[in-house]
């Protein structure tokens, strides 16, 4: 009876979470087509692409950027720059570095790239308490 219990709860996990990896491939394929849009010089088809993949709840800092990149290139600035910071504030969240970040932007050179370099980044003290944590745990493993 225990067994039968703990099998069924275990198939309600699995269940609940099977749903969520979905919606992260979804996302994370939404962030490629942008990407393929977006160096295609299809400007319009990348910002279709990031703002589903945003409006779909993705967490990763480079839908931000690479949005706020193609904002620029729509002639939209201002949008471009609250993008670009809450592309840095994800980053910063991001404290495993799950996303890289650095080299997605590898191709991205001169006024652009130092648009979002200059970007003012939370200090570690400003993260908050669990982000803070799990970096601590991340710390430690290492040593």
């Amino acid at each position: 009876m225990y067994r039968r219990l703990a099998l069924l709860a275990g198939g309600l996990v699995l269940l609940a979470v099977l749903p969520l990896s979905a919606q992260e491939a979804l996302l994370s394929q939404m962030y490629g087509s942008g990407i393929h849009a977006y160096f295609s010089s299809d400007y319009q088809g990348a910002y279709d692409h990031f703002t589903a993949a945003v409006d779909g709840g993705s967490k990763d800092p480079r839908c931000y950027y690479f949005r706020g990149l193609t904002y620029l290139r729509l002639g939209r600035p201002e949008e471009a720059e609250m993008d670009f910071q809450k592309g840095a504030d994800l980053e910063a969240e991001d404290v495993t570095r799950f996303y890289n970040v650095s080299r997605a932007l590898e191709r991205i050179q001169g006024r652009q790239r130092m648009m979002i370099e200059q970007l003012p980044r939370p200090e570690l003290a400003d993260l908050p308490k669990p982000v803070l944590l799990e970096f601590l745990k991340q710390l430690r493993s290492q040593l």
